[in-house]
């Protein structure tokens, strides 16, 4: 019993954060379409903002991450290569 109730719990869990990533995506892209708009050019980021971002995604799934972020998830890559060049010189 004790299994069962331990695999409903999980999949109720997974439920949960699949309804939320959808919410969260939904959201950032209505945002970024709104500052798109009211800018008339597209969102950039300077080369800290794109680290500070790297740093905060680190450790979550990819496929997550490009559910629910505004930008390209390989932007956050290049961050970390361009701080590690930046540390290394």
């Amino acid at each position: 019993m004790f299994h069962k109730l331990k695999k409903r719990l999980k999949e109720w869990a997974e439920e949960v954060q699949r309804r939320e990533v959808a919410r969260l995506h939904e959201q950032n892209m209505k945002l970024k379409a709104e500052i798109e708009r009211e800018t008339g050019r597209p969102i950039q980021s300077t080369p800290e903002q794109r680290n500070r971002l790297a740093q905060s995604s680190k450790g979550m799934d990819a496929k997550t991450l490009e559910q629910i972020s505004m930008f390209d998830p390989k932007e956050f890559m290049t961050a970390d290569i361009e701080k590690d060049s930046a540390e290394n010189t």
